[in-house]
């Protein structure tokens, strides 16, 4: 079985507006529900974990009902850090739960092609995340001035969703959870405690909107049928 993980708590303060982003309106749906909809449709998946913010739980289970999402098994209150929300999602999954897949709650054009990657490189080598190459010139700067130029050879922009082999993510969760550790997403969490992330290819397409422009950019894709450049 395989359970995507939407951390969804977070308040989204960049964008403005009275709602948290994820709630935000993109053309008509929610964006919250338009990253549901491409896991929804995506044949790979048989659930789907939502963590949001406790004053959302119903706005959230609103919304569920009113764009008929059937995949969705349950709604958890998030914690205070993407971390806690994911552990408090992976707490009540399906004991029959083999693969997660974390995916960021505002990264609404994630390729089905995309998803089926990662499942089958999660299987193969128990976790793995999507990248792409960094394309611009990397510097070092301070103080408003260039010191060093970075090689950007082997660096790579991490997306989402990040699949993990159910029982390895319980393990490491909790062991971060007792030594108060805390980290920015899944393959940082593995990584630490030693565990190979197998990376496959990402998507230009798959970006996480976190200021205006984004969602100026989302929009425009939208305008242009999207799913056709899939």
């Amino acid at each position: 079985m395989v359970v995507a993980i939407l951390p969804a708590a977070g308040k989204g303060e960049r964008l403005g507006g009275s709602l948290p982003k994820q709630f935000l309106d993109l053309k008509g749906i929610p964006l919250l529900v338009r990253t549901l909809l491409a896991f929804e449709k995506a044949p790979q998946i048989d659930g789907i974990i939502i963590a949001t913010h406790p004053l959302y739980l119903e706005h959230t289970e609103n919304l569920i009902k009113s764009f008929n999402l059937r995949k969705v098994l349950k709604i958890v209150e998030g914690g205070t850090t993407r971390q806690r929300s994911v552990y408090q999602a992976v707490k009540i999954a399906p004991l029959e739960t083999e693969v997660f897949l974390v995916h960021d709650a505002v990264r609404p054009f994630v390729p089905e092609s995309l998803i089926k990657r990662v499942i089958e490189a999660t299987r193969s080598y128990g976790a793995s995340v999507p990248a792409i190459p960094v394309r611009d010139t990397l510097n070092l700067v301070k103080d408003h001035l260039v010191k060093a130029n970075v090689p950007r050879e082997n660096l790579f922009h991490i997306q989402t969703p990040q699949g993990i082999k159910a029982n390895l993510l319980k393990t490491c969760l909790d062991e971060a959870i007792a030594r108060g550790l805390e980290f920015t997403d899944e393959s940082s969490l593995l990584t630490y405690f030693g565990h190979p992330v197998y990376v496959v290819e990402g998507s230009w397409l798959n970006f996480k909107i976190t200021f205006k422009e984004d969602l100026i950019l989302a929009e425009k894709l939208i305008d242009c049928k999207i799913e056709t450049l899939f």
